[in-house]
């Protein structure tokens, strides 16, 4: 019998202060990590400078390539800091929200003050209308303006709470003007491209001129940008969801914020409507937040949240990722394997896939579209192993994802970047060789790596797919059904 199953969907992790060791981390991708991320809303330079130098000698020490994933802060709305560092809200209660280090102007007989970001707070007190709703830490309290005068504002709170300092606020119904790039987000983006990161995720993105302008800023630092991931958490974001997907290069369901824009009870739909949109584009696509939450203290989810993973890939997402459970929970190692297992178990009941994949067409006139499409089809008729794709750029071994097919998927290709960002596409796992030059025998070569990879005997048959007889990028015109060897299929001396 050939390798075991094959992990199709990827797995994300934030990292922290519970994985920011060599082998912390060596652990977590042993466990089935495939991308790790760095949120920039936490740390310094130094301490994510480490971090990205631990990731990747971990990833030399476990024997597996590992992407690493920057996520921007993106404009902070938030309370400021509070008198003794905590406020009691009470229903009824009239407050002014007012520029934090300067003194509120409004009158203050019988109001509580709250200070806000200052950055944020002429935007805020601008874009919003008297009878929007003002809500703070994730949703947990809730007000109403009923009054305007910017850079400040006066609400009344309609749920009250405890509320902390610099906690975050959200003003759902209200389309915000501030940039999604903050100049703190500029500068951690031109860190995170002098460290080499393969993705670059856009928070609080609007609309797709978000991603063209974030793309604009780094292809002027560099030829080789990174990914792009969209995340997809306001509601204008919802509302133009169709346009970002076709801009961007990866997409990020971030369910937190979502859920306190537009509201818990949609938050299904729309991360289906988002997953199905991507999967017709051929657009990876992450599920995010919450998804194994009590295992932060617990070592085993609850069954609601091994359903929500099983969901995700159900669904057709191509990662689904960790947050608080891996960066900062007692259990990281234990989330990643349980996360696995939950989706190795999914991923065995192919009938209940809701995904549209089954009538995904190739785009016409497009040579690797129809190419891959009809490998994706060629694998499955023949009873093929494992299908490899020749790949410079990834696009081929993207494309092919995109059909989901059942056959593994291996993606050959001889730049190191391409290796890591393979990581964010379902089912596909890569192997660098030296080079790709026209003068091999590639089908040799590649037969030679599947059977040393363990999914391939002698007389096993093989799908290879490559740009012959350039092998030039770009050139992905050739599908070939090959039959391992006797000879390919003994171990090497």
């Amino acid at each position: 019998m050939h390798s075991s199953f094959l992990r199709k969907v990827k797995i994300v992790g934030t990292l922290g202060p519970a994985s920011k060791t060599v082998d912390q981390i060596q652990k977590l991708i042993e466990a089935g990590l495939d991308v790790a991320r760095l949120n920039f809303s936490h740390g310094d330079h130094a301490f994510h400078q480490s971090l990205i130098e631990n990731i990747r000698e971990a990833s030399k020490r476990a024997g597996k390539p590992v992407a690493i994933m920057q996520d921007l802060q993106g404009p902070k709305i938030r309370a400021g800091k509070l008198p003794g560092g905590a406020i009691e809200l009470k229903e009824g209660d009239i407050c002014v929200l007012y520029p934090e280090g300067e003194e509120p102007k409004k009158m203050l007989k019988g109001r509580i003050a709250i200070p806000i970001s200052a950055e944020i707070a002429m935007a805020v007190t601008s874009d919003t209308k008297v009878g929007n709703r003002v809500l703070f830490d994730d949703g947990k309290m809730a007000t109403r303006v009923i009054e305007l005068s910017p850079p400040e504002m006066v609400v009344v709170v309609e749920v009250g709470g405890t509320l902390t300092n610099n906690k975050g606020m959200n003003l759902p119904g209200t389309p915000l003007t501030i940039p999604c790039l903050t100049d703190k987000d500029i500068v951690d983006m031109e860190f995170g491209l002098k460290m080499g990161v393969d993705a670059v995720a856009l928070s609080f993105v609007r609309t797709a001129e978000d991603i063209e302008d974030l793309r604009r800023r780094m292809k002027k630092i560099t030829d080789h940008p990174p990914l792009i991931v969209a995340k997809i958490e306001r509601e204008e974001a919802v509302t133009y969801m169709d346009s970002i997907v076709e801009v961007t290069d990866v997409v990020l369901v971030a369910r937190g914020d979502m859920a306190v824009e537009i509201g818990a009870e949609r938050v299904p739909t729309v991360q289906k409507r988002l997953i199905h949109s991507c999967n017709m584009l051929g657009v990876p696509v992450i599920t995010a937040t919450q998804m194994l939450e009590s295992m932060v203290s617990a070592p085993t989810p609850t069954r609601a949240e091994a359903s929500d993973v099983a969901n995700a890939v159900f669904d057709g997402t191509d990662a689904v990722m960790l947050s608080a459970e891996s960066a900062s929970g007692m259990y990281p190692v234990v989330a990643v394997e349980t996360m696995a297992r939950i989706i190795v178990e999914s991923e065995r009941s192919k009938e209940l896939y809701s995904g549209p994949a089954a009538h995904i067409m190739p785009m016409p006139g497009s040579v690797v579209e129809s190419v891959e499409f009809s490998t994706s089809r060629i694998a499955a008729h023949t009873g093929a192993v494992a299908i490899a794709t020749v790949t410079h750029s990834g696009v081929a071994a993207k494309v092919l994802a995109k059909y989901r097919p059942e056959t593994p998927i291996f993606a050959i290709t001889e730049n190191e970047d391409v290796v890591r960002r393979l990581n964010f596409v379902w089912g596909v796992r890569s192997i660098k060789i030296p080079n790709i030059v026209a003068t091999d025998d590639i089908f040799t070569v590649v037969e030679r790596l599947i059977v040393d990879a363990g999914f391939a005997e002698a007389e096993d048959l093989i799908v290879v797919t490559a740009g012959v007889p350039t092998l030039r990028r770009g050139t992905t015109n050739t599908v070939k059904v090959h039959r391992v060897s006797a000879s390919a299929a003994k171990p090497k001396a």
